[in-house]
Parts: structure tokens; C-alpha cells; sequence
């Protein structure tokens, strides 16, 4: 489960009832027992802790303050002047199952920086595996700040704590940082345009891996791999921030459908 390209993401073989069925037992047998194993697992805590927000609870128009849920499992962590509100939105596309819009009540960069931040509680990951996975869309990249942190982070901490994250500075392109080190990808930061992001330690082997998937692309796209300097993880979360510049307008905002982490027990 810690590799968006493969199964259970990506199916083996289609099935057929040849008589006899022509399923070898390593395409279907082995790793359909295996996922099932680890959903079991999953669904009780013990094997994988999993979480996954979808955003599903209806939310009207909010102006939260520190400790506000954010969705079902996440919570606001900074909302400074109550500069940026947020509320369930009309699904309008395939695959819009629960999506929350981030925006602001007026003009501006909203209250300023540290601008909106949420997340969940930490884990201490050490050197097992994960993987962390989001859907987003913003309808204007150009307005993410685009000072010493990045107007847009998401991923499994701050763009300080040099955990690996994915990021948009002045729109243009994504960005993945981890570490000390950070660097633009060839993932182009489109407005209005739903995007997946992966990233993952999928085989226990200190290799972070960033995959990225556009709704009209056929499979995710292995995007950059680096390995961790300190392959010891503490204190992993899922994380959003979203600060804008001060040429953002109210109508600017960033839509979120899903946001998900899985790590290894």
C-alpha cells in the first residue's frame, strides 16, 4: 500500500473465468491476501495506523479559531485575525466526494503570515514506511506568498521542520523540500485544476519519493527521489498552510478534497 503505482492502487491483471481461471497466484493470490491483511490491520490500529479525511462533514461558512476541527480528524492550528474562512462546497465534477474551499472575507494577505495552518497529532514514524497522500485545487497560484516559507505546504510538516513536503511559491510550478534542501519540480502549478500528491517511503529504504497525478493522467508520475538524512522520522502529521500575498482578492481560495496518511506499526 506505501506505492501509488502498483496494486492494490493499480490492478494486476483484469480477471477472467477461462475454466480454469488463468490468475497466476504472485498477480492476484499473494498481494490481494496481503492488502486485505493490511486493511484488517488498519481498521484496527494494529499493522498500519491510517487516517484519510474526505471532507465529508457539512460545514457552512466559518471563520475558525485555534483548536476548530478542520474536517473530521484535523484541527486549525493558525488563523491569524480570523483573516481566512472556510465551508463545504457544491460537488461539481467526478471525483469531488466532500471538498472544504479556503478563501477570505476580503482583499489582502488575510492577517498576515503564519496564514492558515491545519493538522492532526504527530507520530513517531522512526524507519518505517508511509505514505501520505492529498487532492487539491486552487483557483489562483500566482497569489501564495512567496516569502522565506512557501504560501502553499502540504505534507507531513512544516517547510521548516525539513520533513518532506510539497509546496507552491508564487505559482509557476510545484516544489518538494525536505531536509535543508528544496527545489521546483517540472509540475505545473495550473489554476483551476484538480491535482493528486503523493509522497512515500515505500520501501523502508530512506528513499522519499514524490508522485503527482493530474485528474486526465492515466497513472501517478514519479516526480523526484531523495534520500532522508536522518532516516529516523519524528513527529509526522499531516499538514496544510495556506498564505496568500496582499494582490489576493476575496475570490482566491484553495479547495481540498482529500488528505490521507498511512504509516507502517
Amino acid at each position: 500500500m506505501f506505492d501509488p503505482t502498483v496494486y492494490p492502487y493499480v490492478r494486476a491483471q483484469t480477471y477472467v473465468d477461462a475454466n480454469p481461471p488463468a490468475v497466476l497466484s504472485d498477480d492476484f493470490y499473494n498481494p490481494t491476501q496481503d492488502a486485505i491483511a493490511r486493511l484488517y490491520g488498519a481498521a484496527a490500529g494494529y499493522s498500519t495506523s491510517l487516517s484519510n479525511e474526505e471532507f465529508i462533514i457539512p460545514q457552512p461558512v466559518v471563520t475558525p479559531a485555534v483548536n476548530d476541527p478542520f474536517g473530521g480528524e484535523l484541527a486549525v492550528i493558525t488563523n491569524p485575525g480570523g483573516g481566512f474562512e472556510f465551508q463545504s462546497i457544491t460537488p461539481a465534477a467526478a471525483n469531488m466526494h466532500g471538498v472544504y474551499r479556503i478563501f477570505g472575507a476580503a482583499d489582502g494577505d488575510r492577517g498576515g503570515a503564519p496564514g492558515f495552518q491545519a493538522a492532526d497529532a504527530g507520530r513517531y514514524v522512526g524507519t518505517l514506511r508511509w505514505i501520505f497522500r492529498t487532492r487539491i485545487r486552487s483557483s489562483n497560484y500566482e497569489v501564495m506568498d512567496g516569502g522565506a516559507e512557501p504560501g502553499l505546504v502540504l505534507g507531513l510538516g512544516t517547510y521548516a521542520s525539513g520533513l518532506p513536503v510539497w509546496y507552491v511559491q508564487d505559482g509557476g510550478f510545484f516544489g518538494y523540500s525536505l531536509d535543508s534542501g528544496h527545489a521546483l519540480t517540472t509540475v505545473a502549478a495550473n489554476d483551476n485544476e484538480w491535482i493528486t500528491l503523493w509522497i512515500t517511503l515505500r520501501d523502508g529504504d530512506g528513499q522519499v519519493r514524490w508522485y503527482a497525478k493530474l485528474d486526465t493522467d492515466p497513472a501517478p508520475t514519479l516526480i523526484h527521489t531523495q534520500g532522508l538524512a536522518a532516516t529516523t522520522l519524528v513527529n509526522v502529521r499531516r499538514y496544510l498552510r495556506y498564505q496568500v500575498k496582499n494582490t489576493a482578492v476575496a475570490a482566491d481560495n484553495l479547495d481540498i478534497d482529500t488528505i490521507s496518511l498511512g504509516v507502517e506499526r
